[in-house]
């Protein structure tokens, strides 16, 4: 009798365990575009994560990685964030569209000189690609999650197009790139205990840096690299003055890093984001708008821009959500100290406090407004 029992004790767990690891199914997909800056056919490839056993239509969340060559799952240093939400959101109803960026993995197209205005481009492809599909997807609930640059791209999107259902961001910017590189670089030297005097240095070295991008004649057939280097090695000499090798090194005022920025500031993706500012976009959207960010995110820090992004949604009457989590950082994860190096060595990014302010707030949207 008692063996008896535990059979069925044990056919219980069994069945729970099914049902628990059948609640979202997956599939890979892909679709050609048109890039419309190089009017190349490029390919767009990735995962559907769709509620399992779920028939009709559902309401469904595009995911948009942040900024470098992403694949779908956004992989970083051991881990998958955007797997780890696909996951947790189609267990719980939603369907999730998560892609590898042009030029990555399974999707073709040109990395190297796109912008952040080219991925929101992107994006918007990828947005038909679920509006033609009113059978599986609910047309009136498609939202978009963009995590740091993604935000961005999020808010572009929304601003441009009327049928975005909401916006939620994770690390997302209030201001532009400018004032983005001067408090992360601020956060990240401090947090290796490098002299205040020294920070400053480097913040006065990046502002002039700056200012003579803006003003540098560049014309075509030139070397972009050789020209900026040229104009850059004064100012890193100017700012340097006086210091020792150790403390060049300490707040990267070298001539390597004089090059390092030469050759950054000489593409596209840099150029356009120094002064792209999400807040004009934001300014634009008429749907509802989530804003989680981690009081340890030392990348794009969340009391400032939190802040910057209340009041822009304020001052445009945009229905605003601002969630600020104790000891987050920029990937989600429950941290120490926020510094980047220590995102391998930490749990699950994003954390379920972060997993769980995105589908509460969903969950909150049951009908467009």
């Amino acid at each position: 009798m008692e063996i008896k029992r535990w059979f069925m004790v044990l056919a219980w767990l069994l069945a729970v365990g099914g049902l628990q690891a059948q609640s979202f199914t997956e599939q890979d997909f892909s679709f050609n575009i048109v890039d419309v800056t190089t009017h190349d056919t490029m390919r767009i490839a990735g995962t559907l994560t769709l509620p399992y056993g779920v028939e009709g239509q559902v309401p469904a969340v595009i995911l948009i990685t942040g900024s470098g060559a992403q694949n779908r799952d956004e992989e970083l240093m051991g881990h998958k964030p955007f797997k780890v939400i696909a996951e947790y959101l189609s267990a719980r109803g939603y369907a999730v569209m998560r892609c590898d960026d042009r030029g990555v993995g399974e999707s073709t197209g040109d990395m190297v000189h796109a912008t952040t205005l080219d991925f929101a481009k992107d994006v918007e492809f990828q947005l038909d690609y679920l509006l033609k599909k009113p059978e599986l997807f609910d047309p009136q609930r498609i939202f978009l999650f963009g995590h740091s640059e993604g935000a961005t791209v999020a808010a572009i999107v929304a601003a441009r197009r009327a049928e975005v259902a909401g916006v939620a961001m994770l690390g997302g910017a209030g201001a532009d790139g400018k004032t983005i590189l001067l408090q992360q670089n601020e956060a990240l030297f401090r947090l290796r205990g490098v002299a205040d005097s020294l920070i400053e240095r480097r913040l006065a070295c990046m502002r002039d840096l700056f200012a003579v991008d803006d003003t540098l004649f560049l014309g075509e057939g030139m070397d972009t690299v050789k020209m900026l280097n040229m104009a850059f090695r004064p100012l890193f000499k100017q700012h340097s003055a006086g210091l020792t090798k150790e403390q060049k090194q300490q707040c990267g005022l070298t001539n390597t890093e004089c090059y390092g920025w030469a050759v950054s500031m000489a593409t596209p993706w840099l150029t356009t984001f120094l002064t792209l500012n999400p807040a004009d976009y934001i300014a634009k959207m008429r749907c509802p708008l989530l804003a989680i960010g981690g009081e340890k995110d030392c990348q794009v820090l969340a009391e400032t821009n939190l802040s910057a992004i209340k009041r822009v949604c304020k001052k445009n009457r945009v229905k605003c959500s601002i969630v600020q989590l104790k000891d987050i950082n920029h990937l989600g994860q429950v941290c120490q100290t926020g510094a980047v190096d220590e995102y391998a060595t930490l749990g699950q990014a994003p954390d379920k406090s972060v997993l769980n302010a995105l589908v509460q707030w969903l969950d909150s949207l049951k009908e467009r407004k």
